[in-house]
């Protein structure tokens, strides 16, 4: 289909070149003869070996980006995975119709002005602007899509998540980011066992609220925030309100404004290293600002430049904040030097032979 729509697309140009010059007669140097078979066989595979040359070149570059990142450290990182950190970074675009099959967990960006119906399979809007267009009205985030039914993107990156494996008809610009590839499922198992964490979901965003439950964690304070007999203002909590009725109480946050602690907003690297940094002690706006805090974690020995920097290069997961938090209990806190793990233990928030357990079960190294 593609290698016909060129053949047309040159024919057009070539009448037009024809039309413009006064229809010269063909097959002299000034205007040569361009066989059909010429086109098929030679032109159109010789540009398309240039464009994979183009992507293979980006591609190296890019790969040797992420392994310099990665350089010296025994980092288990899989080979899908890293191609995922890699390929969703390209940003490559198409813009001629055509039907795509998509796996579960992979995410359709389209832009702006783009189209695209369902075939088979299950997909759900996640964000951005998306307008059904067979049944006039916008959809709803989360919002899964129906069978057939004509979306166009309103916004100039509208993401759609893929549930199950789909087929589904494109039309306009578009970027496919391929399923997300865990990568520290051995830090979760370890946190698991301690209890620290009880459920995995690695693949999906961090909430804010999930942020704020770590906080308490490595605070030291979690079985009295869970039992917190206090009530708190806001009027979006729906699980957890014990915790935000704790923070609330004790300092810790006044919500998001306009009554709102916004439990579900998407968490980010930035936003988990002020966090920990003030459950470890460390004063806000003199210790560690907001607006510095990725650097302050490295300023205070929190993480290394490497693992931050490792880090911000991949969408703020689950998974990834299970890195931060396990390498967490190995923290000092500011005051009195002793380690997260030390404490949890003492408090009898975590079992002293789940821990050593755990620890014993984890092969990787830090960055």
């Amino acid at each position: 289909m593609k290698q016909r729509a060129w053949c047309v697309f040159l024919a057009l140009t070539l009448l037009f070149s024809m039309s413009a010059s006064g229809f010269a007669t063909p097959g002299t140097s000034s205007n040569p003869v361009i066989t059909l078979r010429y086109i098929q066989d030679d032109y159109l595979p010789s540009i398309g070996n240039k464009a994979a040359a183009a992507a293979d070149n980006r591609l190296s570059e890019l790969f040797s980006h992420v392994q310099g990142l990665l350089g010296g450290s025994d980092l288990q990182l899989n080979e899908k995975a890293l191609t995922r950190k890699v390929i969703s970074r390209l940003n490559l675009r198409a813009a001629s119709p055509g039907s795509v099959t998509l796996k579960q967990g992979s995410s359709l960006t389209l832009g702006q002005g783009s189209s695209v119906q369902l075939v088979s399979g299950a997909a759900a809007f996640d964000r951005g602007v998306l307008t059904d267009a067979t049944a006039g009205r916008d959809v709803a985030p989360k919002g899964a899509l129906e069978g057939m039914r004509l979306y166009f993107s309103l916004a100039a990156e509208t993401k759609v998540k893929v549930t199950a494996d789909a087929v589904v008809q494109i039309y306009g610009t578009y970027r496919i980011t391929p399923p997300y590839e865990v990568m520290y499922k051995d830090l979760c198992d370890a946190l698991m066992m301690m209890e620290i964490i009880n459920t995995y979901e690695l693949e999906r965003n961090t909430t804010r609220m999930e942020m704020f439950i770590i906080f308490v964690t490595i605070l030291g304070v979690k079985q009295e925030a869970s039992a917190y007999p206090g009530t708190h203002p806001f009027t979006d909590v729906g699980w957890g309100p014990e915790y935000v009725a704790y923070l609330y109480d004790n300092g810790h946050t006044a919500g998001t404004g306009g009554g709102r602690f916004s439990p579900n907003d998407p968490g980010s690297v930035q936003q988990l290293c002020f966090i920990l940094l003030k459950a470890l002690g460390y004063r806000d706006r003199v210790d560690v600002f907001y607006e510095t805090a990725v650097a302050d974690a490295v300023k205070w020995g929190l993480f290394s430049q490497r693992e931050v920097d490792i880090l911000l290069s991949e969408e703020f997961t689950r998974d990834a904040m299970m890195y931060m938090t396990y390498y967490s209990l190995s923290a000092r806190y500011k005051d009195s030097g002793e380690r997260v793990i030390d404490r949890l233990i003492a408090v009898g928030q975590v079992k002293s032979e789940d821990a050593a357990k755990a620890h014993a079960s984890v092969a990787r190294k830090r960055f």
